[in-house]
């Protein structure tokens, strides 16, 4: 028996991934005028084909579940892959945001290292909470563990999984008060708060339980593509955007 609720899930997925990896392949097209610039934009780049894979990754898990057709060795292999991918983009994003605020190339030695570690650490709980089967829910599927792991590496987890990115995010925006360009800063602006709304927006969802109702499943992948439309408009913004406050697309300048 098919789950609705799984199978609309998983085309929301779809939905989600191919809008992410439509912004990468568009921001892709700019190319930049000095070495340490293509580095960050490059891995910003990444940031939304990695999105997109790991996006994709779950609505395939989610429309597995749907038909009933997963068993646990392909869980935990899509999983392993999804965490993977995961990682790779919050390390580009990260490095993206770090450089714009410091200028800084060599920082890409550190946010790798602690990506590398903190995928290690995910893979950690996966192996350690010993799975032993898929539990398909009404929104998505999850594995059964035998050993479930709680306290405080838990925690430390979950909040890097959200907090570098917002903090980052909000460094990045305090250099709106620095600049004075009008394409600069309405950059900014919409870059620094779409990537603090869409992640702060899961975490609060996740500690109070909303991440459990039906309507959040729904409205968290819209905000997700808010987020991701919000940040192409504000590399390639809409004529009548440009007209209004004066701003230039990334090919413009």
């Amino acid at each position: 028996m098919i789950q609705p609720t799984l199978l609309f899930g998983a085309t929301l997925s779809f939905l989600c991934a191919a809008i992410y990896f439509y912004v990468g392949r568009v921001l892709s097209r700019r190319r930049q005028n000095s070495s340490g610039a293509s580095m960050a934009w490059l891995m910003f780049v990444t940031w939304w084909y990695a999105l997109a894979l790991a996006t994709l990754s779950g609505g395939v898990l989610s429309l597995l579940g749907a038909v009933g057709k997963i068993g646990l060795p392909l869980f935990i292999t899509i999983t392993i892959i999804n965490l993977l991918t995961t990682c790779v983009a919050l390390m580009g994003l990260m490095f993206y945001l770090l450089y714009l605020y410091t200028g800084k190339t060599s920082i890409i030695w550190a946010v790798g290292i602690f990506y590398f570690f903190y995928y290690g650490l995910l893979v950690y709980f996966v192996e350690a909470g010993d799975p032993v089967g898929v539990t398909i829910n009404r929104w998505n599927t999850s594995l059964q563990f035998q050993n479930v792991i709680r306290g405080p590496l838990f925690i430390i987890a979950f909040l890097l999984l959200l907090f570098p990115q917002i903090l980052g995010s909000l460094a990045y925006f305090m250099l709106f008060f620095r600049v004075k360009a009008k394409t600069q800063r309405y950059r900014i602006l919409l870059v620094s708060w779409s990537i603090i709304i869409w992640f702060l927006s899961s975490f609060l969802a996740g500690i109070s339980g909303l991440s459990t109702q039906d309507w959040w499943q729904i409205v968290s992948r819209l905000i997700g593509l808010g987020a991701a439309l919000t940040i192409l408009f504000a590399y390639q913004p809409p004529s009548w955007i440009k007209r209004r406050f004066g701003v230039a697309a990334i090919a413009e300048g």
